[in-house]
């Protein structure tokens, strides 16, 4: 049975009032929380790996206690560029992909994205197939990229974070199977370490879906 929706998250009704950060705990970076790096303007084609392009190895859940996980960290302005060539190779041009309507969006949100199916640096999102597979996206504000605990039921996380995941197949059909998809309350994140070199940050969600992403992820930042 579908859990969701099936609209995705980054298409979240942007008439969402904006709030003071939320955080839960924890405070500066001790190393000095950083902007995302400058993109380079060279996000790849879709469909290409790129920087930790491995996941979770097809695992369910989030893996064994203990475990770190491969995730990878973007950019808005890297992901609008992937979602440009995207529909561009699709003979459908669209621009600001990541986002909707007329409302400016900061391209310095930092997209943090797993999948039990492995994610890219090249591709701005994951084909999930069925068999209970799943995939993870956070959008981090500015002021939310720096250590501490942030309540995902935040409407500044809500309004771009999104998760989906699919069940098990009706048929031989690969795609012939429940799917859902939204936000990805209840559940917190917690930034462990943050540089211009990778993200470590720890995802524990509540029981609401049917697979469980909750554990500890490296996301190195996509060039």
């Amino acid at each position: 049975m579908m859990k969701r929706s099936s609209t995705l998250c980054i298409l979240m009704p942007l008439l969402l009032a904006a709030c003071d950060v939320t955080i839960l705990g924890g405070g500066s970076n001790d190393g000095g929380a950083t902007d995302p790096a400058e993109p380079s303007g060279d996000g790849g084609s879709p469909g290409h790996e790129g920087c930790g392009g491995s996941g979770s190895g097809g695992d369910p859940g989030g893996g064994d206690p203990g475990d770190t996980l491969t995730a990878v960290a973007l950019t808005r302005a890297q992901m609008d560029v992937l979602w440009d060539e995207y529909w561009e190779s699709q003979g459908d041009v669209q621009t600001g992909s990541t986002g909707g309507g007329d409302v400016e969006l900061d391209p310095n949100d930092l997209f943090l994205r797993a999948s039990d199916l492995g994610v890219s640096c090249g591709s701005p999102t994951t084909h999930l197939t069925c068999g209970g597979h799943w995939q993870l996206s956070i959008v981090l504000p500015s002021a939310y990229q720096q250590v501490g605990v942030y309540d995902l039921d935040d409407p500044e996380l809500i309004r771009y974070s999104m998760m989906s995941e699919t069940g098990e197949p009706y048929s031989p059909q690969p795609d012939d199977c429940p799917w859902g998809g939204g936000s990805i309350v209840p559940g917190t994140l917690e930034i462990l370490a943050i540089d211009e070199a990778e993200v470590r940050f720890r995802v524990t969600l509540g029981s609401f879906w049917e697979v469980d992403p909750s554990g500890e992820y490296t996301a190195p930042r996509c060039p």
